[in-house]
């Protein structure tokens, strides 16, 4: 219980700290330096290769997999696995 007193001494001192025209007045104040929004992007789309930092490497980044591992893992790729029925 010790150190739940903080919280509650918080509470109490909440409307004396927030003020909210103190706030508003703030936005209200001349701006003291402007900034500009980016410029924009020239690219129409987007590469979505571009997009990892990483590349995918295919069944070399997977290297110490063995056959039925691999094969598993082409299987069960995008949902593929989820679609089959099983007997």
């Amino acid at each position: 219980m010790r150190g739940q007193t903080n919280f509650l001494r918080m509470l109490w001192k909440f409307n004396s700290v927030f003020d909210p025209r103190l706030q508003l007045a703030d936005h209200a104040r001349e701006v003291r330096y402007a900034m500009r929004p980016p410029p924009a992007q020239a690219v129409a789309k987007i590469d979505p290769r571009a997009l990892y930092i990483h590349p995918p490497q295919g069944r070399r980044g997977r290297a110490s997999l063995d056959d039925a591992s691999e094969r598993f893992v082409e299987e069960t790729r995008m949902g593929v696995a989820a679609s089959k029925v099983v007997p």
